[in-house]
């Protein structure tokens, strides 16, 4: 099997989307092509490399090997245009223009991607490819140095379908853009066919966490989880004006019934999980339905043919919802700030984060696939335990109620495996504020943490129990580097 190895050097992926306002990911064979056809035109444009280019634009579309990203959609800044002509005064710096500029960037959590097509060239194609790899030094924006080369693999492995992929005469399209100075088209869009896969089992919750950090005031304690949680929900609730907040924010149907289909949760960012951890509230995040968040990125595929209506009333309930957080801005200066209100009358300002930089404020420590979870905040029983065993079967139902498989096994106790998590019961010589603090929904119910091993893999987030809504239950994978 031929394989092109990318290494990203600096970690970040600069890319834009085919609609050019988000972060392409993971990089597309167009892309890839591209890099190779500029580092052939450096190179002279020997035949034999230009046969090799025009050999790869003819195969069947390559499967990639990449990992999940943080990807980050709002960097904006402002740049000088070219030059005007020599006589206009604009070519003196105090007087250049400024365009405002979008660099939308990924940053992988693996650095390194590969690109694998099921064929064994002949010995001078791979020749030529691979010195045309080595030769190419950036993949998408100039900024993405990376390093490339060819190998030839016995396996694959785990791998996704293309989105984009080549076509007979790419070469010979490029080659006319860059003649007439226009911006080549994206490649073919690529059919998708089912996985060889097996994809691991998803939670209900999504993936594209809106993450605020600490700004300004006093971060609540660590067991105030489900209180701060509930402030940031009903601070969303207020933007969109009263009577007018739509079930899937509220958690309840227009009769005040709570709802029993997945909703708006938000969950907490804690200095949890680290060697060091110190179990400080360091932001909030707002999560969306997994199906909802599905939909929407269907509605903003440049590619469907057509959307369907759900998809698009998705997106509309997407976007209603950065309005109403728009509404509640308290920040002036273009980001945005929000300002909870906790009981108490204690004011904690935070603001949003496309981009987080601390470790505990990235969400794929929730979201890699794992076979084994520990809660980083404590269950909230979705009923008493009546028996003995009765505990481990209403948390394996709280598993399966958010579309996860029945557990292995499971651990439960008052202690956290996680470093730096706080007690689900207090000590009978404690104060009672040192106990956790729970809404008045939540008031009575049970406390536990606990282990959580599956028999495969499952995705994130993992978030349990009666308050999974509301921060309580959030749960941490304890595979690889987190075990410890």
């Amino acid at each position: 099997m031929l394989a092109i190895e990318i290494e990203y050097l600096t970690g970040v992926a600069y890319a834009a989307d085919d609609r050019g306002d988000g972060p392409d990911w993971p990089p597309q064979p167009d892309r890839l092509f591209s890099a190779l056809v500029a580092s052939w035109a450096a190179r002279g444009k020997q035949l034999e490399e230009r046969k090799a280019l025009e050999w790869l634009e003819q195969q069947a579309p390559p499967r990639v090997v990449a990992s999940l990203a943080e990807l980050r959609r709002e960097a904006k800044v402002f740049v000088p245009p070219n030059d005007d002509s020599s006589g206009s005064p604009t070519i003196l710096p105090t007087r250049r223009k400024r365009q405002e500029r979008r660099f939308p960037a990924a940053v992988p959590h693996d650095s390194v991607v590969r690109f694998g097509w099921n064929t064994e060239p002949d010995e001078p194609v791979i020749r030529a490819l691979d010195a045309l790899a080595r030769d190419t030094s950036y993949l998408g924006h100039s900024a993405s140095l990376v390093r490339c080369h060819v190998r030839m693999i016995d396996d694959l492995g785990a791998a996704h379908a293309a989105r984009r992929g080549l076509y007979r005469g790419r070469l010979a399209d490029l080659e006319r853009a860059f003649k007439t100075g226009d911006r080549p088209k994206p490649g073919e869009v690529v059919i998708r066919a089912e996985p060889t896969a097996i994809a691991a089992t998803e939670s209900s919750f999504g993936a594209d966490w809106i993450v605020f950090s600490h700004a300004e005031g006093t971060p609540p304690d660590p067991v105030a989880t489900a209180i701060a949680a509930k402030t940031l929900i009903k601070t969303v609730q207020a933007g969109y004006g009263e009577g007018r907040t739509p079930a899937w924010v509220s958690g309840h149907a227009p009769d005040g019934t709570p709802l029993s289909i997945p909703h708006l949760a938000a969950v907490p960012l804690l200095d949890m999980g680290w060697t060091w951890s110190q179990g400080r509230m360091m932001g909030l995040a707002l999560v969306l339905p997994r199906a909802l968040e599905a939909a929407s990125r269907r509605a903003r595929d440049p590619n469907a043919a057509r959307t369907a209506p759900d998809d698009e009333a998705a997106l509309l309930e997407e976007t209603g919802l950065f309005r109403a957080l728009a509404k509640q801005n308290a920040d002036n200066r273009g980001g945005l700030k929000l300002e909870l209100r906790m009981p108490g009358g204690a004011l904690w300002t935070v603001t949003r984060e496309a981009a987080p930089s601390p470790a505990s404020l990235k969400p794929w420590r929730y979201l890699k696939p794992s076979r084994t979870w520990a809660s980083l905040t404590p269950i909230a029983l979705d009923r008493y335990p009546k028996a003995a065993g009765d505990l481990e079967n209403i948390i394996a139902e709280a598993c399966i109620r958010i579309g996860l498989p029945r557990p292995e096994k499971i651990v439960a106790g008052s202690h956290s495996a996680v470093t730096g998590s706080v007690s689900a019961c207090r000590s009978r010589r404690s104060p009672a504020w040192t106990g956790w603090q729970l809404p008045g929904a939540l008031a009575g119910r049970r406390l536990t943490h606990a282990v959580i091993s599956f028999a495969e893999p499952v995705g994130g987030p993992v978030i349990l129990g009666a308050g999974r809504f509301a921060g309580l239950g959030l749960c941490l994978r304890l595979d690889g580097e987190d075990r410890a």
